[in-house]
């Protein structure tokens, strides 16, 4: 029984990136902040795995998502970083693991929508990138156009297509 346990869930990946230590039942809202579900459509050679609420020593119980033939990039896994601080990130490269540790970034532009509907940022008619500066002992966002604040946790909710 014990000689089971100890078997891989899931084959080991070439080339791609492992999210890891996800906190249980939330990968959904990591690949919602990645785009995952989009980009696998976009490219047939990229497959997505998720592991739920699977035994972590340092967690208790996490989610682990592998991403078979995408590399992302380190900006992306710094905005999951603002939602869940204990994520780290592995990228694989010839079957060779190299780790990333997200950290929480000053601003982020162009990724999440401002959710103020009078915020120029929203209107047709002006071109501007959304800028956010991190309010990091907060755990706040604070646009930069109209100063609405987000909390990291209500992240998903805004981030766009």
């Amino acid at each position: 029984m014990e000689e089971a346990q100890d078997k891989l869930l899931v084959r080991k990946i070439e080339a791609g990136t492992v999210i890891d230590h996800v906190p249980a039942w939330n990968s959904e809202l990591v690949l919602r902040v990645l785009r995952l579900d989009r980009r696998e459509r976009e490219r047939n050679d990229v497959s997505v795995a998720i592991l739920e609420n699977v035994t972590s020593r340092s967690l208790g119980k996490k989610d682990v998502i592998k991403v078979d033939g995408w590399r992302i990039e380190e900006d992306e896994a710094d905005l999951v970083c603002l939602i869940f601080p204990s994520v780290t990130i592995n990228y694989i490269s010839s079957w060779t693991v190299s780790k990333y540790s997200p950290k929480v970034p000053d601003r982020i532009s162009g990724r999440i929508r401002c959710p103020e509907l009078s915020c120029i940022t929203n209107a047709a008619r002006e071109p501007l990138t959304t800028s956010f500066r991190t309010m990091k002992s907060d755990r706040t966002l604070q646009c930069a156009y109209c100063d609405t604040l987000i909390d990291f946790d209500k992240i998903p909710d805004y981030v766009m297509a």
